[in-house]
Parts: C-alpha cells; structure tokens; sequence
C-alpha cells in the first residue's frame, strides 16, 4: 500500500501557485535590472512587509498582495544567503515554470562544515523562518571534496511549512539539510551522494522530482531519534545515476524512509534484491527502529546506471 497523509494536503497549499512567468506587481527584485544586487541585501528591506499569510483569504490573495514576494533575474549569485524572514515566496527567472530545467537564476558556494563551523553554517541558502516558498532557482555547493574532509550542505532548511517548486538542489555529501518541520519539494532535482538528503526532526515530501547519485554512496540519511509522527517520504520520482548506492543509511535509531509509486534503476538487480539490499544494511546497523518500505515499479526500456539501491 503506498504512503498517503496530510502530506498531499500541505502540498496542493504550499503549491496552489507554482512559479511565474513574469515579474509580480510590486515585488521586491534581485539582480541586473533590479533593485538590489543580491538577494541578501534584498531581504534587509522591509519597507514593502505587509500583513501576515493568516490575514488573507488564501495564499494566491497573499501573493497577489506582494508585500513579501521577490524576484530573482537571471544570473549566477556567489555567496551565502540567510533567509530569517517568515512567509515569504523567492522566484528565480525561467523558461519553463512547471520544472527545474528552464532556470536561470544559480546561488553558488563552496563552504564546507569544517569551516563554517556546522552543517547549517555551510549552507549555501539557509532556511531559518517558517513559510518560506522558492520556486525556479538553482542552489549549488560546489566544495566538492572527498567526504572524508567535510560536509558541504547546499540548501538547509530549518524551519515548517517549506515549500520548494522547481528547484535544482547540487552537492556531494550532505547536499539537502532537511532538519526541521513539514517541507514539500516539488518538479525538483536534488544530487549528490553520500548521505546527500539528511536531517532529525523534518517530515519531508519529495514528489515528482529527479534524484541523481553522481558516485557511490547513500541517497538518504533519516536523524528520526525516537518514535515520532515524522517520515521521509520519496513519491513520483526518479532515482537515477551512477556508483554503487543505497537508498540510505539511519543516521538514528528510529530512520524511517518511504520510497513508493516511481522508477528506481537496479541494472540487472531484481525488485526482491534490491529490498534485500535495503534491509540487510538497516538490520547490521541496528536492531529496532527503523522502517523501510518499497513500492517499486520496474522501468521499462529505461537506461539505469545504479547498480545497487
């Protein structure tokens, strides 16, 4: 039986308005032809803040209003970005707003945790205020050295009600920094691998998105400490790429991981191998706790380069 919660719900919320294909009335913009250079000097200005999210009839009104809207042009932003504003929406330029693949708009660093003194620290965008929407942006962290050195995050999300639409999320260990509250991540694609979707205390949505390995490793690693209401869950999507890879590993005791309703490429692996797989590592780690449950549907006639899942 596939996952089914208030999830759905909280996604059609989050996403009644996807991203836009023209500048909002009244939004604050970012870039060449925009008010401000940067996005984080953008979000220093608080002459447009309006009433909350809670004060309008529904989130489209909300956006409508444009208080608390920003427009990113297209361009390649190098540095850090904290975003501590709450309920507001971020929209990168692009050709096609249904996708990742039309943006134009790329946030880029190369921070690695050793440095910045953490893994939220070395985030590329950081996500420190509830309600915050991006749609149609790219997010790079390009550190890229041997997971034995550092983690590096590229997207790190602290806080609920996050909504993530059309994004390209790029790393190599610890690429997505899901730690806190419910997050929807939507027509996305996130890569990396090793450990590249992790976090503690989130219930995740990953739907209709790409997940790429670029080398062998772990697609996902769940920091559930104890029995709690949280999931990860990975609907509708791709799990594609190249290296040896499973689909995660617990971080905690309480890992809890749901993979349903989509592709996943094994080469020459049947679907019960691939669950062998799956469990065996769960049960060498750890006696109690975790929960793993597949839903697989085989390709047909599509290439597939992960070998072990």
């Amino acid at each position: 039986m596939w996952f089914s919660s208030a999830f759905a719900l909280i996604a059609v919320a989050l996403f009644h308005v996807l991203g836009v294909s023209a500048i909002p009335t009244g939004a604050i913009t970012v870039g060449s032809g925009g008010k401000y250079s940067t996005l984080a000097a953008a979000l220093k200005d608080t002459s447009r803040l309006g009433p909350s999210l809670s004060s309008f009839r529904n989130f489209r009104s909300y956006l409508h209003h444009a208080s608390n809207v920003y427009y990113v042009y297209a361009g390649t932003y190098t540095g850090q970005v904290a975003i501590s504003r709450s309920n507001i929406a971020i929209y990168g330029e692009t050709t096609n707003t249904a996708s990742y693949t039309g943006n134009k708009v790329t946030f880029t660093a190369a921070v690695p945790a050793s440095q910045a003194g953490s893994n939220d620290a070395s985030g590329t965008v950081r996500v420190l205020a509830s309600g915050v929407k991006l749609y149609n942006l790219n997010i790079a962290n390009t550190y890229g050295k041997p997971v034995s050195q550092s983690q590096a995050i590229a997207l790190s999300v602290q806080a609920g009600q996050f909504g993530c639409y059309g994004c390209k999320i790029t790393g190599t260990q610890d690429t997505l920094l899901a730690n806190v509250g419910t997050q929807v991540y939507a027509k996305s694609y996130i890569s990396g691998y090793v450990d590249f979707i992790f976090g503690q205390t989130a219930s995740i949505w990953i739907t209709k998105s790409v997940i790429e390995t670029t080398g062998s490793g772990y697609v996902t690693a769940s920091g559930r400490s104890s029995n709690d209401a949280n999931y990860y869950v990975i609907d509708q999507t791709t799990i594609q790429g190249s290296g040896t890879s499973y689909l995660g590993r617990p971080w905690r005791n309480y890992a809890r991981v749901i993979v349903q309703k989509r592709w996943v490429c094994p080469n020459s692996l049947e679907d019960s191998k691939l669950t062998r797989y799956f469990k065996k590592y769960y049960r060498k780690q750890y006696s109690k706790g975790w929960l793993v449950s597949l839903e697989l549907v085989r390709p047909k006639n599509r290439p597939c380069n992960i070998r072990r899942i």
